[in-house]
């Protein structure tokens, strides 16, 4: 076998049905898949034999791995794997690997977006899972769809990889779903996936790399939960552990998300003084202690650190909805009104956000199209406002309100999931994305949603 694998042609495949019928003989109803064997990436590729593809030369395309040109089914057939290394890029699970594929993408086409993503369970890493984007794109010049692009992203023990597949023109229903199924089924990583849970090696070592000094803060009890990974030196983590899976069952029932086999526990990092958790968030964003002493909590990248304080606050599902969103919804954009507004609706009842819809009632509020551009409600807002009012608190307020409507009001609710997806997947603060994903799920314009929100503020 090479160093690539076993290889049978499109003509021995021919040759071989037409021995059978020489022979008198009925040919096997399946023919069989050729396979290729990626040494570099230990990656097993079983090609369909619709999918009729022939190694090609790549040039000059950075990290690629290998290129393949043919035909599936009607289509012409591009398909290149590159690798995305992990030492330059932040990966930890596929969906990091797919937002640094839309990164590279935006570029270059600051609206490319995929206009289906989903994840596919398998043996594609070391996660046993990948996601796959979609996209169709058009004609030079017009808006005509000539073609299709999937991407699919996952990850091994050592890099990212990505497997890019160009199907032009447009392929008809039998190709597409071979081309799906192919990219489904017919990739296998032969190496281990590592432990969802965490190995207790792993935790300390997370650890003592987050805390601002282990010396003094040391690690005292894991405790596991269905969803989450408690890390902690507070007596409390028993209570804080069961309150953080009620918090859990809430998000899912209000934004609901499906739960991909192996997906890592979410850590959580429990201190048990105020002091050790603002070292710590001095430590890990690079703000002042004055600055680090107005949070009580923060979800970032995977993981939620607090105090063990009270387990009822309402900063816990605050924080454990921008952890989910993060790390089980995968919607990251939009920007601080959408992240921070659907936070905001989790953790507080109708009632608390009255001033909010009161304001929207009567017009005193910051338009949508300025809105959507704060870049933070939290560190971009004035102390105060002239009133006196907290001005960051009231921005969370509002966002929480705007969230209520797209979610509870009759012109919006029956497309709330759409919506919301549409949003978290755009740049954050990209007026003119933000817009174009509100006009196509919704149906109207920021200028419109924000005259149907002043409506339903005034019915409320």
């Amino acid at each position: 076998m090479s160093r690539h694998g076993l290889k049978i042609g499109a003509s021995l495949v021919l040759a071989l049905l037409f021995a059978w019928l020489a022979l008198g003989q009925k040919p096997p109803e399946k023919i069989p898949e050729r396979v290729e064997i990626i040494e570099s990436l230990d990656l097993v590729l079983s090609f369909p034999p619709v999918l009729d593809l022939k190694r090609a030369p790549w040039g000059k395309m950075p990290l690629v791995i290998a290129a393949w040109s043919g035909t599936c089914g009607n289509s012409k057939c591009e398909m290149t794997l590159r690798s995305i290394p992990i030492d330059e890029y932040p990966i930890d699970d596929p969906h990091d690997v797919l937002g640094i594929v839309l990164e590279n993408h935006r570029k270059e086409q600051p609206s490319y977006a995929f206009d289906e993503t989903s994840a596919l369970p398998g043996p594609f890493g070391i996660v046993p899972y990948a996601f796959r984007g979609r996209t169709q794109f058009q004609e030079p010049g017009t808006t005509k769809a000539v073609g299709i692009e999937f991407v699919l992203c996952a990850t091994t023990d050592q890099l990212g990889y990505v497997v890019e597949m160009r199907l032009e023109p447009l392929p008809d229903s039998a190709s597409l779903e071979s081309a799906r199924k192919f990219l489904a089924t017919g990739i296998t990583w032969r190496g281990k996936p590592r432990d969802p849970k965490w190995t207790q090696e792993e935790l300390q070592a997370r650890w003592d790399k987050t805390v601002a000094d282990p010396d003094k803060s040391k690690l005292d009890k894991v405790l596991r939960t269905e969803h989450y990974v408690i890390l902690t030196d507070s007596s409390g983590g028993k209570n804080f552990a069961e309150k953080m899976e009620e918090c859990y069952t809430r998000i899912k029932s209000t934004f609901a998300f499906d739960e991909l086999p192996g997906e890592l526990l979410m850590p959580v990092f429990l201190f048990r003084t105020q002091d050790e958790y603002y070292a710590f968030f001095t430590k890990q964003f690079g703000v002042t202690v004055e600055q680090a002493q107005r949070s009580k909590g923060v979800a970032r990248g995977d993981f939620y650190a607090t105090w063990y304080e009270a387990p009822n606050d309402s900063v816990h599902i605050h924080e454990a909805t921008h952890q989910i969103f993060s790390n089980r919804l995968r919607l990251s954009g939009g920007g601080s009104w959408f992240q921070e507004g659907v936070a905001e609706y989790m953790s507080t009842i109708p009632t608390e956000r009255g001033t909010a819809a009161r304001a929207v009632q009567k017009g005193r509020y910051m338009p949508l199209a300025q809105f959507v551009t704060v870049k933070s409600l939290l560190f971009s807002a004035k102390n105060e406002s002239k009133s006196g009012e907290d001005e960051a608190a009231s921005q969370y307020e509002l966002a929480a309100f705007l969230i209520e409507f797209a979610r509870e009001s009759k012109f919006a609710k029956d497309r709330f999931v759409e919506w919301f997806h549409a949003i978290g997947e755009t740049p954050r603060n990209d007026l003119k994305a933000i817009e174009a994903a509100t006009r196509k799920t919704l149906g109207v314009d920021l200028a419109g949603l924000q005259a149907e929100w002043e409506e339903y503020a005034k019915k409320r």
